[in-house]
C-alpha cells in the first residue's frame, strides 16, 4: 500500500494526510494570524512553507501511519515535495518531532535533508498553524491542547 496525502480544502482544519495551501493573511495588530492550521493530532507533524513572494502559504498534515495503515517512509518524500515545490521560502516542520525520530527516524531524518534543513518547532500536543508577522516572514503559531 502507498501513503496518501489528500488535498484539504480548509487552510484552517487541515487534517492528518492532507495538505491546503491559501493566501497570506494580513497580521493583525502587528502579530501573524493564522492563514494554514492543522487538526490537533497526537502522532502527526505539519510541515508549513511560503512561496517567494510570501503571497500564498501552504501546510502539509502529515500522520506518523496513514489512512491505510501504511507508516510514512523514506518513499513517501518524494510526493512531500513535490508539494512544496512552489513554496520554496520559510519552510519549517512542527509538531511531534520529537516522537518521529524516536519512531521512523530514517524517514524523519530523509524529509529533513530534502527540506534543505528547514526550521523546526515540537511544542507537543496541540494544534499548529502559521501566518505572516508585519514583516512578512511565516511564523509558527501552537495552541496547546
Amino acid at each position: 500500500m502507498r501513503y496518501w496525502i489528500y488535498r484539504g480544502y480548509s487552510p484552517l482544519a487541515i487534517g492528518e494526510c492532507e495538505w491546503a495551501s491559501g493566501q497570506a493573511v494580513v497580521p493583525v495588530n502587528g502579530r501573524a494570524a493564522p492563514t494554514v492550521q492543522f487538526s490537533d493530532s497526537a502522532f502527526s507533524i505539519g510541515i508549513v512553507a511560503s512561496s517567494a513572494d510570501a503571497s500564498q502559504i501552504v501546510g502539509i498534515h502529515l500522520a506518523m501511519m496513514g489512512a491505510g495503515q501504511d507508516v510514512f517512509s523514506v518513499n513517501d518524500v518524494p510526493g512531500v515535495t513535490a508539494l512544496l515545490s512552489d513554496f520554496p521560502k520559510d519552510r519549517t516542520i512542527v509538531g511531534q518531532i520529537g516522537l518521529w525520530q524516536e519512531n521512523i527516524g530514517l524517514a524523519f531524518d530523509v524529509l529533513v535533508d530534502a527540506l534543505e534543513n528547514p526550521r523546526q518547532s515540537d511544542q507537543g500536543d496541540g494544534i499548529y498553524g502559521a501566518g505572516l508577522d508585519s514583516a512578512g516572514q511565516l511564523q509558527v503559531l501552537f495552541q496547546p491542547s
